[in-house]
């Protein structure tokens, strides 16, 4: 399942690429291609009546399979984009738009096909959630996908908001918490400080408004930063700080988290 993971990793990473457009978006046959390549290797391994040479090619696996009794599907479709995958990677030539449409639409069709033949799950039930290393974290993931499942979609958005707060939480503290000596400069920091002296200074034992807000503004862009330094989904991350529900922080020794309205 960990391996099949990294394969739904790939592919999404392939759906990423594949959303830059224009040019760029022909990359994302690389992707594509390790995806379903590792998919079959890992089929090969779970089936061993499949028997394969040291060094097997791309689309060696298809009569390999069809003799062991298992027919893949999409051959000829596979063929093609396996053709488009080496023009990219070898000669540098990218396919239009709509053909890289065409190689996404077979490669995802495949995937949700082949996934319950060989391994008797479906392939949109492989969750990236099995990666995280926190079980906090995981568990408040795969309670989003449970929510999910179930359709409940409020309460999804509350378990994924709750997740991403911890996860930014400990990325910046680390697991477990450092010293404040010990951890890794964070652009959040100082508004934090900023924070904790608007408090500390302010008019008759009252936080200082104006530094308040300053140090709101800080943390929002020392988190935006976060986002973009480490490449992940901005545009995802925009969504759910814009239709997500607030996350309340209950201090402590373990902190608590808590979603709701503003």
């Amino acid at each position: 399942m960990r391996r099949l993971t990294i394969v739904r990793y790939l592919y999404n990473q392939a759906l990423e690429q594949e959303r830059k457009g224009d040019l760029v978006g022909g990359l994302a046959l690389l992707p594509f291609h390790d995806a379903v390549e590792l998919f079959l290797q890992v089929a090969a391994e779970n089936h061993p009546e499949v028997k394969l040479t040291k060094s097997v090619e791309f689309m060696a696996y298809w009569p390999a399979f069809a003799t062991a009794g298992l027919t893949l599907p999409y051959q000829e479709q596979m063929r093609r984009f396996n053709n488009a995958r080496v023009e990219v990677k070898h000669r540098g030539t990218l396919p239009s738009r709509h053909d890289v449409e065409g190689f996404r639409a077979t490669i995802t069709a495949f995937l949700a096909d082949a996934a319950p033949k060989l391994f008797e799950i479906e392939f949109d039930s492989i969750s990236l959630s099995a990666l995280v290393r926190s079980d906090e974290v995981r568990s408040a993931l795969q309670a989003a996908e449970a929510a999910v499942r179930e359709e409940q979609f409020p309460a999804a958005l509350e378990h994924a908001a709750k997740a991403f707060r911890l996860s930014l939480r400990l990325h910046r503290y680390g697991d477990p918490p450092l010293n404040e000596d010990k951890r890794l400069f964070d652009p959040t920091d100082v508004a934090s400080d900023v924070k904790w002296r608007g408090q500390e200074h302010g008019s008759f034992g009252r936080p200082s408004k104006l530094l308040d807000a300053v140090a709101d503004m800080g943390q929002s862009l020392g988190e935006a930063i976060t986002i973009i330094a480490y490449n992940l989904d901005y545009d995802g991350y925009r969504y759910i700080r814009t239709y997500g529900p607030v996350v309340f922080e209950m201090m402590g020794i373990h902190p608590a988290y808590h979603a709701g309205v503003g």
